[in-house]
């Protein structure tokens, strides 16, 4: 619950109170003068505020691994644990602000992301990893990717399992509130989710109890899932992990052969739970409320179902036009990838035109306030409205005013930059690792695969990334799963200078 709360409670702190600019201006130098920057006795405060949710990561597997007797793993997850917990009691009883900034809070989560993995490193070190693996392997973790360098995880305790998929639960659910948040803030409508009321009054009337409803969709599928999934295998141990990793869309596995061993059940099983957590969590915390007409006016349940059976069916005429074979595996490994979950029952396909359709519907990803990754689908459908409404512009009357809609709604100059800047980022950083990859003699497709794997967070490779990289392709990969699990901004505006810059006559 806290973890959840926290989250949000970042995003919705008054935003009335500042964004990252407050009204819009046509010189540059007034534009500068109502920027605002990030203040690091604020952020410093919220973040000792949110160090409750270290514990929250790390303890549960320290009680797996003590029951274990594995006492190296026990104090590697304890220290950050208690860190955390004493850094939140330290400031237990200084309230956040009213003014907390919009930046801030960005910069807060940002740093989440970065600490949490950072201090997961001696966790997998006592596991056998070497430093930089260990940190590739806490990314991973957290952001939900599910690519792995370890060469021993079979040797491993199952608290070491444990650590990876209890990650992904939480990263998974930290990122889709997060995300929520900040689409409906304070006294907006669900414009991009439909017009839907989880409570009788705003749609985000109350912090705390839209996070209990987030937690309770969340919790809810996790549960039944898991106890479907451990049925199937016999094994609730690990039937949990492949839930935890499954729902919030993560890809980790206990078998070295991700899910390939297992029963087509459990397959089955297994990635309608990764379907489920790619679906916005509003539209899934509605239908746990049997509020099925509103839930389906989110349109997230619209857009995945038809985006998923219309991959299918392309890839299957793709592959009977090759005259290939294996329909079934193909299929399962495409819906993993439009999950962004990363689970395979088989190797990734050798066909360019094959690979290309994968890459693209990796780059596309699950939908927008899900656990997955990617430039997100409804995104994606904007872009696609985007071009159709440019090319009405030639057959409009000179005068005419017809400006493009959404949901009924005007859609915002400062959303259409906000996709495009998504867009060319994406563009730009996927291209730089690339490039990365084809330095060191990959071949180009199969490094292109996994570079997108890597930014969508989806964790299917075709061998390209491995724990035999050289360490500058592991931290590059590092980075690109940070990058892409937070969508670019967030990271770019904890390392600018100016995010923390005042400039000289603000301080007059």
């Amino acid at each position: 619950m806290l973890l959840l709360h926290g989250f949000i409670f970042l995003f919705l702190r008054n935003d009335s109170d500042g964004g990252i600019m407050t009204k819009s201006v046509t010189r540059k130098s007034g534009a500068e003068m109502v920027l605002q920057s990030a203040r690091l006795s604020r952020v410093s405060l919220a973040l000792a505020k949110h160090g409750v949710l270290l514990p929250l990561v790390f303890l549960p597997p320290t009680v797996w691994a003590a029951s274990e007797l594995a006492w190296g793993l026990v104090l590697a997850l304890l220290a950050p644990a208690a860190l955390g917990g004493g850094l939140s009691l330290a400031v237990a009883r200084t309230a956040l602000p009213k003014d907390l900034r919009q930046v801030e809070a960005i910069v807060v989560l940002a740093l989440l992301f970065v600490l949490t993995p950072v201090l997961s490193i001696p966790a997998f070190m006592t596991l056998g990893m070497p430093p930089v693996d260990a940190l590739f392997e806490g990314m991973s973790a957290l952001t939900t990717t599910g690519l792995s360098v370890a060469t021993n995880a079979d040797t491993w305790p199952f608290a070491g399992h444990l650590l990876r998929s209890w990650m992904q639960w939480c990263g998974g659910l930290a990122m889709a509130t997060a995300v929520l948040a900040m689409l409906i803030g304070p006294g907006v409508t669900a414009r991009k989710l439909g017009k839907v009321n989880m409570d009788d009054g705003d749609l985000i009337s109350s912090t705390r109890t839209h996070a209990r409803q987030l937690l309770g969709a969340y919790a809810g599928i996790t549960l039944v899932f898991g106890a479907a999934i451990s049925a199937s295998i016999g094994s609730v141990p690990e039937g949990l992990l492949l839930t935890l990793s499954a729902v919030s869309t993560g890809g980790f596995a206990y078998l070295p052969d991700s899910v390939a061993s297992y029963a087509p059940m459990t397959q089955g099983l297994t990635i309608s739970a990764s379907l489920c957590g790619a679906v916005s969590l509003l539209a899934v915390a509605l239908l746990c409320k049997r509020d099925w007409s509103n839930a389906w006016l989110t349109g997230s349940l619209q857009r995945m179902a038809l985006w998923s059976m219309g991959c299918v069916l392309t890839l299957c005429i793709c592959v009977w036009v090759l005259g290939g074979s294996g329909y079934y595996v193909h299929a399962w490994n495409l819906l993993s990838a439009i999950s962004t979950a990363g689970y395979s029952i088989g190797a990734m396909p050798t066909e360019p035109v094959l690979l290309v359709f994968f890459i693209a519907v990796m780059a596309i990803g699950g939908d927008v306030g899900s656990t997955a990754g990617g430039i997100k689908l409804a995104r994606f459908l904007t872009l696609m409205r985007t071009g159709q409404h440019a090319a009405r512009g030639p057959r409009l009357p000179v005068n005419a005013v017809a400006p493009m809609r959404e949901h009924g709604q005007v859609l915002k100059q400062s959303q259409l930059i906000a996709l495009l800047a998504l867009l060319l980022f994406y563009s730009v950083f996927v291209l730089s690792l690339w490039t990365l990859f084809l330095a060191h003699g990959h071949p180009p497709l199969p490094a292109l695969f996994d570079a997108v794997s890597a930014f969508s967070t989806v964790g299917l490779s075709t061998g390209v990334i491995g724990a035999d990289n050289p360490a500058l392709l592991k931290i590059a990969t590092t980075f690109a799963m940070l990058l892409g699990r937070l969508e670019f901004v967030a990271v770019l505006l904890l390392v600018l200078p100016r995010t923390w810059h005042i400039p000289h006559h603000r301080r007059k």
